[in-house]
């Protein structure tokens, strides 16, 4: 492999492993769900309810589907109901932007089996974070490694320290 295609071969390498680090935080959640009783459960709690199926034939008609679980903001907490807002199927465009419409829907308590907030998980939130800037440090330190190796000898006009991250090559 000849010096230029290995140098193209490097900078394609750590564009990807770039874009991967950069985009690990989107697929790993930092939330979790913990199953609560329902009478721990306000208003403006974004929760996740599992319903029973005859529930979730009767609430078909408005989400577009037979949902087996609800995940949704509560809106109201009543005395034998719950109002949850939750996402719909159909979405309408509005402009150049596409915008998803929201369904409330109210669900007899008797009609959910189990019920679980979403709350913030720190520790993975850390860890995710660390492992995203190691990753990157990594790569930007052994770019930085490369390149002053690569540079030509001492006497030559001196040595580029630049990082090479983003490139445009004719």
């Amino acid at each position: 492999m000849t010096l230029a295609a290995s140098y193209v071969v490097h900078r394609y390498s750590l564009v990807r492993v770039m874009l991967l680090a950069c985009a690990s935080p989107l697929c790993a959640g930092c939330y979790s769900y913990t199953v609560v009783q329902p009478g721990a459960i306000g208003p403006g709690a974004t929760v996740r309810a599992r319903i029973t199926p005859a529930a979730g034939v009767t609430i078909a008609p408005l989400l577009g589907s037979t949902p087996r679980t609800l995940t949704g903001k509560v809106i109201s907490d009543l005395r034998d109901t719950v109002i949850v807002e939750v996402p719909a199927v159909t979405q309408a465009e509005i402009g150049s932007a596409v915008q998803t419409l929201h369904q409330r829907v109210s669900l007899a308590k008797s009609d959910v089996l189990e019920w679980e907030v979403r709350r913030l998980d720190r520790g993975r939130t850390y860890a995710l974070a660390g492992g995203v800037a190691l990753v990157i440090g990594g790569v930007l330190f052994n770019s930085i490694k490369g390149e002053l190796g690569q540079n030509g000898h001492p006497g030559d006009g001196g040595t580029d320290a630049r990082v090479p991250a983003f490139r445009i090559s004719p």
